[in-house]
């Protein structure tokens, strides 16, 4: 019993803290926000066109679920 206790002390590897933080190892090497090396001057439109695309179709998405939250919202609002 002791030994396991001692097991989850030492390692911070449980599922939880993967969970709630990630794997430690891999986010520190990797930089998410790296610009890529060549021609950096230039755009990449196809890339834009394609965030906007799904940028769109997300707030499609999240209409009905503003819909349906607005109401409480403004209730909430008038109260004041």
């Amino acid at each position: 019993m002791e030994k396991e206790k001692a097991h989850h002390k030492q390692s911070p590897d449980d599922r939880f803290s993967r969970m709630m933080f990630g794997d430690r190892r891999g986010s520190m090497h990797s930089n998410h926000h790296e610009v890529p090396n060549s021609n950096q001057n230039s755009l990449d439109f196809e890339s834009i066109i394609e965030n906007i695309v799904k940028l769109k179709d997300s707030s499609q998405n999240l209409k009905p679920i503003i819909q349906m939250v607005y109401p409480f919202v403004e209730k909430f609002l008038k109260k004041k």
